[in-house]
């Protein structure tokens, strides 16, 4: 029964963390409760990066006295001196006695020692409660705290017959109105949009949040032959978004006054050593990590959705499958048959509008 109300409880709290979804990256997404008397007396969740932690808003927020009350938390709270003071110095100044937590901190600066450091001081600290639901919340902190790269997450609409456009490289609208609308709500939700250079000149997107409220997410263009016409509407920087465009190094060299045009409109152009023309996206990871970027949305084309797949890079893969057949026309997946072939794992398949979105994750 208790192990019930404690699951029930903590529910509560990831409610709240994702409520910071989009605003407070690279930081986890965190929820907090005080309960005392067997109902909840304050609550908080981490709203913004650079913010104060849940732990912070929920304790302030309390007037009386939490010494006989219970923190429920979906993360270890942290120990070490960050932006903020350290969550378990507030915690044990607090009085409280008893912390249920659902998943331990992999930022290998906490990883435990937040638990120590409450043990230590004779707090009761019960750890596991929805530790599933808990970590496939912060799947993306997780991921990037742990490697040093974005979690990666594929989204491609295709046809019945698995095109992702027609001969002449036509795309639009292959999905719904209805799946359009989740993507955009994605968008809202990743750090940044990544796409090819071919979707570029196909397509010009403008890669926005428009079919739902919230922030635009940051750019990446992936552009080893630097061939994106300059005047593509992903350029088009303003002060709310980051635009990245990764070129292969002798390219950018030898288009030296397009490179620095793009740079004083400010974009970044991040050079690297490219094998005619390829970029290793294992080091563009990397840097878009150094860069603050700790989730990534891949949005196309083929052969950049291949290069992912085939470099075991992928965390993350959605296939809105649309009710119609194309025929001849352009393949989701570009492969070099040598490539890896992870297997999916948690499917699921679920309609959206007309549409089939079938869902997995690699790991």
């Amino acid at each position: 029964m208790e192990r019930e109300i404690h699951k029930t409880l903590m529910q509560e709290c990831l409610s709240l963390a994702k409520k910071g979804k989009g605003a407070v990256s690279p930081n986890p997404l965190v929820g907090a409760i005080l309960v005392k008397g067997g109902r909840i007396v304050a609550r908080g969740y981490h709203r913004k990066f650079g913010g104060p932690h849940a732990e912070v808003e929920c304790l302030q927020s309390y007037r009386g006295d939490a010494s006989s009350a219970t923190l429920y938390i979906n993360l270890e709270p942290c120990s070490h001196l960050g932006k903020t003071p350290p969550c378990t110095d507030l915690i044990l100044r607090s009085g409280i006695r008893r912390v249920i937590v659902a998943m331990k901190d992999p930022n290998p600066l906490v990883s435990g020692r937040g638990i120590r450091r409450l043990r230590s001081a004779g707090v009761d600290v019960l750890m596991g409660v929805l530790e599933e639901e808990a970590v496939a919340l912060n799947r993306f902190f997780v991921k990037h705290i742990t490697t040093g790269m974005p979690y990666v997450h594929l989204k491609l609409a295709q046809s019945l017959d698995g095109k992702i456009a027609d001969a002449g490289g036509n795309s639009r609208w292959i999905s719904s109105p209805e799946s359009r609308s989740l993507v955009h709500q994605w968008r809202a939700e990743y750090d940044a949009v990544l796409v090819g250079a071919g979707t570029v000149e196909k397509d010009n997107p403008a890669l926005t949040v428009r079919m739902v409220r919230g922030r635009d997410p940051d750019i990446v263009v992936l552009d080893g032959r630097f061939r994106v016409p300059s005047g593509s509407r992903v350029f088009s920087v303003n002060r709310n978004r980051r635009i990245f465009l990764c070129v292969g190094r002798n390219a950018a060299r030898r288009q030296a006054r397009k490179t620095a045009a793009l740079r004083k409109r400010g974009v970044e152009v991040i050079e690297f050593q490219s094998e005619r023309g390829h970029l290793s996206l294992k080091k563009v990871l990397h840097v878009l990590y150094s860069r603050g970027i700790g989730s990534l949305l891949v949005e196309g084309g083929g052969m950049v959705f291949g290069d992912f797949i085939h470099n075991a890079l992928a965390d993350e893969l959605s296939v809105f499958v649309a009710p119609r057949i194309i025929g001849e026309g352009v393949n989701g997946f570009v492969m070099d048959q040598r490539g890896k072939r992870p297997r999916l794992f948690r499917l699921s398949a679920s309609p959206i509008g007309p549409d089939i979105l079938l869902k997995g994750v690699t790991k």
